[in-house]
């Protein structure tokens, strides 16, 4: 069995990464403390509560932008830091109540992007919103379910759930539509909502994720769904049907690690780079480190690190 030595990506993050990913890495991998993360992402939080100033290294947009308090939350749920009462918490709450606008403001690009550095898929555009703002949403839904009953939009946010639950079955979700709804079914799961055959909808779910999966190793340095995109654990419910293609990937990270660095990102600023040459190669490289700890927490999961 192929395995990849932890050492190698750690020398990396420690050399490249912002305080950030290094207290993530850390807390993964280093027997280091959630506090650490949550100081750090702390420097990103803006006065109304929400996030921007490059969380996202993708976006330098200073303002607080609902995707880049979403990759927040996200942060969050991934070192399970759950203390509802904790500054960064109230603050979010406060973005949501206050400035979001939920769920018309759940936009995936914003109108202020343009004045700052970002990558071409940041690009204001209301039409590309319409659709790619549907992840978006689904990522607030899910918080609030999950985290913020006593919010003033609850119940308009269960009515919103059960439309969002017929649009599921469209063939219209945009590119973060699928891990929205894994996301949400599974609060929904968890906090016992009435009203849905849940299994129906992990039958959709797994039909998502089995279509979106890029099947084709040859093609994954290039952008598009990996198994690891979706499958974090063997109890994952899409794990059987792709167990094959998860065990492919696995060797397929052993054998791509470069010998003094960490592997490349799929993606970049496109037409931007020539615009922010500078911003999108340090972008790029924070990400890199993003992707070297999504990929090593994998390998762990799958025991194939040493």
């Amino acid at each position: 069995m192929k395995k990849v030595n932890l050492n190698h990506l750690a020398s990396w993050i420690h050399r490249n990464a912002r305080e950030l990913e290094i207290a993530i890495w850390k807390y993964h991998f280093e027997n280091g403390n959630k506090e650490d993360v949550v100081n750090a992402l702390m420097y990103y939080q803006n006065e109304d509560g929400g996030f921007g100033n490059t969380v996202d290294p993708d976006n330098w947009n200073v303002n607080s932008l609902p995707m880049a308090t979403l990759f927040t939350i996200n942060i969050l749920n991934d070192i399970e830091f759950y203390d509802m009462q904790h500054p960064i918490y109230l603050g979010i709450k406060r973005y949501i109540d206050t400035e979001l606008n939920f769920p018309e403001g759940c936009a995936f690009t914003v109108a202020s992007n343009k004045d700052y550095p970002h990558a071409s898929y940041y690009n204001y555009d209301e039409s590309y919103n319409r659709t790619e703002s549907t992840g978006v949403i689904l990522g607030f839904c899910t918080f609030i379910i999950e985290n913020y009953v006593d919010s003033k939009i609850y119940q308009e946010t269960l009515a919103l759930i059960s439309k969002m639950m017929d649009n599921l079955f469209s063939d219209n979700l945009g590119d973060m539509g699928p891990s929205g709804y894994i996301s949400l079914i599974k609060a929904m799961k968890n906090k016992q909502i009435d009203g849905y055959d849940y299994d129906k909808l992990d039958l959709r779910l797994k039909e998502l994720v089995n279509n979106s999966i890029q099947r084709k190793p040859e093609q994954w340095p290039n952008y598009g769904y990996r198994p690891s995109d979706y499958i974090k654990f063997e109890d994952s419910i899409f794990y059987q049907d792709n167990k094959d293609i998860v065990n492919v990937e696995l060797d397929f990270l052993h054998d791509t690690l470069p010998e003094n660095d960490v592997w490349p990102i799929s993606w970049s600023w496109f037409e931007n780079n020539e615009k922010y040459p500078k911003e999108s190669v340090i972008g790029g490289n924070w990400w890199k480190s993003i992707k070297a700890i999504e990929r090593a927490k994998f390998l762990k999961n799958f025991r194939r690190t040493y």
